[in-house]
């Protein structure tokens, strides 16, 4: 399969072949039909960060695509099913992060496009368990963000109870501009930079 690979912190990524990985227990192999870019992934292909991603690194963590092959113990997701494989690859599952909803601070999580490899490429290896499944009729373009960016706000919203009528504040509202009452809010006060 052709990926986009960096090879060193700093260095530009290079089109490359490299084998496509059987999905291993638990695990989905997706056919990569669009995947977004986040300032997540320079960071990464950067070295920016105290905990340095894995190299060679295939980047991109707002993959989605066609399911294609599943691993052994998948049962809740089936081939040419839909699905968007985010930052979160997987997490320990029994730690008090993972138990309370916090499963982003688990001290032994697995980050696509950073400690395993992502989806700039025409296939990519995702657990089954933290993949978004999507509807038949999306445009998959759309979609990439949401899988980023949408969790995020989705995950103010949940933690903040708010409910119809609340106030929100949305630092970036770029994801509310088709929906400005997004989630059922009846004021948006949008933040960010003014041009």
């Amino acid at each position: 399969m052709e990926t986009a690979v960096i090879h060193g912190f700093g260095e530009p990524l290079h089109i490359e072949e490299m084998p496509v990985r059987e999905p291993g227990k638990n695990e989905i192999l997706v056919k990569v039909i669009t995947c977004g870019i986040c300032h997540t992934d320079l960071h990464a292909c950067q070295g920016d960060w105290p905990a340095k991603a894995k190299m060679p690194l295939v980047s991109g963590h707002k993959a989605i695509g066609y399911v294609i092959a599943l691993g052994k113990g998948v049962n809740k997701i089936r081939e040419g099913d839909i699905v968007g494989v985010p930052w979160l690859y997987s997490a320990c599952g029994c730690c008090d992060y993972c138990y309370t909803g916090w499963e982003t601070l688990c001290e032994t999580q697995q980050n696509g496009g950073y400690s395993v490899d992502g989806g700039f490429a025409e296939y990519v290896v995702a657990d089954a368990q933290y993949v978004a499944h999507f509807p038949s009729h999306i445009k998959f373009t759309e979609m990439a963000p949401i899988i980023c960016a949408g969790v995020t706000v989705y995950k103010g919203l949940k933690q903040t109870k708010a409910k119809p009528g609340n106030t929100q504040w949305h630092n970036d509202p770029g994801l509310h501009r088709r929906n400005p009452q997004g989630h059922g809010r009846s004021h948006l006060i949008r933040g960010g930079r003014q041009a």
